[in-house]
């Protein structure tokens, strides 16, 4: 049977959330231990199987309309018959991991599979974002470009984003909170806030990721960390992180994080903690203790 396959992954922002959306630097990195399939095939109706939904897709939920509306985009740019869209993914949905991203790049990628079109990347690009802009009102594209491709990114919104090699002895933790996030509503809430204070604490965090992409580049793991701490306390100024959050951060420092904030959206999903190899075993089992959902990334 014919079929189109697309793939991606998730994607942890390590610096520069929100501030990105504001033509701040932003450092994002591809998180391939989290990805998603998408596959395509002839049937006598437009239909979804996913684990959030199976069904025809005229009857999907509100949730995914802007995954829908992708989807029909490109069978009426193919002119293609009714197609199936089977949908299996690991990236968890609303945690600040770039799942709409991913699933707008698989979805996109399996079209051209299934046409045997060739996908430039900029045409990839493209396409994720248009989903990613219902979805989020004001995306920075930071999603789209690192669900989409294998590099960590340095990215300023507008400008040519340029790939970043990272070597450091340490590993990435990343653990999940119970509570989804609403990057569009926190997209709102940091513009309000822009609106009544001004734009100084924007700013204040693209300084930072600055900072962050030179410690990057001469592995000062340690002044990293430091920077992590303080952008953190920025986006809590912002109203951005939660409770359980900001509790993740302080159990991941006071088991010898070099560093630690949220990432992504927030209003909940994910944090990420900055960690010498020594100290990986424990800070991910004083996090087990709190949320199953705990991950790591080795940036060796």
């Amino acid at each position: 049977m014919k079929q189109g396959i697309g793939i991606s992954h998730a994607k942890v922002i390590f610096m520069g959330e929100h501030s990105v959306v504001y033509h701040q630097l932003a450092i994002a990195l591809p998180f391939k231990a989290l990805a998603c399939q998408v596959i395509i095939t002839p049937s006598l109706h437009n239909v979804m199987r996913s684990e959030l939904y199976t069904g025809e897709l005229k009857d999907a939920p509100k949730l995914l309309y802007p995954l829908i509306h992708l989807f029909n985009t490109l069978q009426n740019h193919f002119n293609l018959d009714p197609l199936e869209l089977t949908i299996q993914s690991t990236i968890p949905f609303s945690a600040g991991l770039g799942s709409s991203a991913a699933l707008a790049s698989a979805i996109t990628k399996a079209f051209y599979h299934y046409t045997h079109t060739a996908l430039e990347d900029q045409t990839l690009f493209n396409w994720v974002q248009q989903a990613e802009t219902i979805a989020h009102g004001n995306p920075s594209g930071i999603d789209a470009l690192t669900t989409s491709f294998d590099h960590a990114w340095v990215y300023t919104k507008g400008s040519a984003p340029q790939p970043l090699s990272i070597s450091l002895p340490a590993t990435l933790i990343i653990a999940q909170s119970p509570q989804t996030g609403s990057t569009k509503e926190a997209v709102e809430k940091v513009a309000d806030y822009v609106h009544s204070h001004g734009i100084q604490l924007i700013e204040s965090l693209g300084t930072l990721t600055k900072q962050a992409q030179t410690c990057l580049e001469n592995h000062d793991v340690k002044t990293l960390g430091s920077l992590m701490n303080q952008a953190h306390e920025m986006l809590k100024e912002l109203s951005i992180s939660t409770p359980t959050l900001d509790h993740y951060v302080d159990i991941a420092r006071s088991h010898h994080a070099l560093g630690a904030k949220l990432t992504g959206g927030g209003l909940g999903g994910c944090m990420i903690a900055l960690v010498e190899d020594q100290h990986v075993l424990s800070i991910v089992d004083a996090l087990k203790q709190e949320t199953p959902h705990v991950w790591s990334l080795n940036l060796q």
